[in-house]
């Protein structure tokens, strides 16, 4: 079944109103039916409906609740990850899938490398496409909740406001004595790994020597996802693929 999130103001008794883009959405592009079910995810309680259809009408759908499903255990793992901003649309992809991989926060920098610099003007407008590639990505994933896209920063910002804790990452090409699995496993042989997990990546060209300094002062440990040189699109869903191999079930 279709999966879609709602907020509790759109629920009246056991009654579900959907109006506005999701409503054209059902009608035109699933041409969703009367009687037919759907899954509408309250992220905030959270809690997931299954929804009958029961009218569809040219400004609101209105469908009734038939059963109810709370989240049984809450994930211990917070994973933010910290994404310079590539160019093109591979940040598109990389907030899509990672959000298909359990990430909560994604926040983009603004390095030295970076080949993207956004207008200020136009912020607002790129953080509503990100969002919404994040809510599309959650939905299609059936998630509970859907993950936070932060507005972007400059990377030294970033860094000089960060409040380390738990476990921070940094993926960085040159890293020759920590390998991402000896440091993960480690962590697994003599203690549980932190509930609050960060991982930064670079843009296509990498961090500076410089920023790496930076960015270790702030407790990041500088790690290797091997031999390979990766795209920055692919170090982020690699690594956020090994953390949820290493964690288990992931945020369902």
């Amino acid at each position: 079944m279709p999966h879609f999130f709602i907020s509790s103001s759109q629920i009246i008794s056991d009654i579900i109103e959907i109006k506005g883009e999701l409503l054209h959405h059902l009608k035109d592009s699933l041409r969703i039916r009367k009687g037919e079910l759907i899954i509408c995810t309250d992220a905030s309680i959270p809690v997931k409906y299954t929804v009958k259809i029961k009218d569809i009408g040219r400004t609101t759908l209105t469908g009734e609740i038939v059963e109810k499903k709370y989240r049984e255990e809450e994930w211990p793992y917070i994973i933010h990850l910290v994404q310079a901003i590539p160019g093109g649309s591979k940040f598109d992809l990389i907030i899509q899938k990672s959000t298909e991989l359990g990430v909560h926060i994604i926040t983009p920098v603004v390095s030295e490398r970076c080949v993207v610099r956004i207008k200020r003007e136009k912020i607002p407008s790129k953080m509503n496409r990100w969002q919404k590639i994040a809510l599309e990505a959650a939905q299609q994933s059936e998630r509970w909740e859907i993950p936070r896209i932060n507005p972007p920063v400059v990377l030294r910002e970033f860094i000089s406001s960060y409040n380390p804790e738990g476990l921070n990452l940094l993926l960085w090409e040159r890293e020759k004595r920590h390998h991402i699995k000896d440091i993960l496993r480690g962590f697994t042989r003599e203690t549980h790994l932190p509930t609050s997990i960060t991982v930064m990546v670079g843009p296509e060209g990498g961090f500076s020597e410089a920023e790496v300094t930076l960015i270790t002062s702030r407790g990041f440990i500088p790690v290797s996802l091997g031999n390979l040189i990766l795209r920055t699109e692919t170090a982020s869903l690699a690594i956020l693929s090994i953390l949820q191999y290493e964690l288990g079930v992931g945020p369902r």
